[in-house]
């Protein structure tokens, strides 16, 4: 009874950990989309348990965070799209290389079976708490990258958002739908009604500049 719990509780938390370290390493404050970030950490923890637990395809699951990722830096953080498909590809890459040395230093082996254990949540823990820490010191020293990520915006981006949003929404639906999960569709629904909601008041702000 307490598995997905504890599943959705350390995946959570991990999930927020990748995305500060995602943000502070190209030196924006993650704090500040502290909110969306739990929302969608949420969501995209929801789908992996039930891709897990329900289905074969627990292998889509890294692949639709890293898409998801991408569309809350696009419309919460308000980067561009290519930039912010930088951002969660590098930010999660590093965050894997963090927990398989975290893993390694206190199991001493790499196995997919750990995921579904309490030394799995341990390690979580450990590795988040390890990436708060250095993106807390990276952000206070000002390390990180920097670019002019408006160089790389396009005007009609915002259509592709909005078109990839749908996309994610329709397929994420339409696997839930197969295996009935009503309250699956409910939650990635809902994250689809914030990201359109930011992608559009993005869109509007934008044109709005003198």
């Amino acid at each position: 009874m307490w598995e997905p719990v504890r599943f959705l509780l350390f995946s959570t938390v991990e999930t927020f950990a990748a995305f500060v370290l995602m943000l502070t390493i190209f030196r924006v404050r993650a704090l500040d989309y502290i909110w969306p970030a739990l929302f969608i950490g949420l969501i995209m923890n929801l789908q992996s348990f039930i891709l897990r637990e329900e289905t074969s395809l627990s292998f889509f699951a890294p692949t639709i965070n890293i898409i998801l990722f991408t569309l809350l830096i696009t419309t919460v953080v308000r980067m561009p799209i290519i930039w912010a498909a930088i951002i969660s590809i590098t930010g999660t890459f590093l965050y894997t290389l963090f927990q398989a040395a975290v893993i390694l230093m206190l199991f001493g082996t790499l196995t997919t079976e750990m995921q579904t254990s309490a030394e799995g949540s341990l390690a979580q823990a450990v590795t988040s708490a390890w990436v708060l820490a250095i993106s807390w010191f990276l952000y206070k020293f000002k390390i990180g990258f920097t670019a002019d990520y408006e160089n790389l915006r396009f005007k009609w981006e915002y259509v592709l958002v909005i078109i990839l949003i749908i996309g994610v929404l329709a397929a994420c639906a339409f696997m839930f739908y197969v295996n009935n999960f009503f309250l699956s569709i409910l939650f990635i629904a809902l994250a689809s009604a914030m990201f359109l909601y930011y992608a559009l008041k993005t869109e509007r702000d934008y044109y709005k500049k003198p």
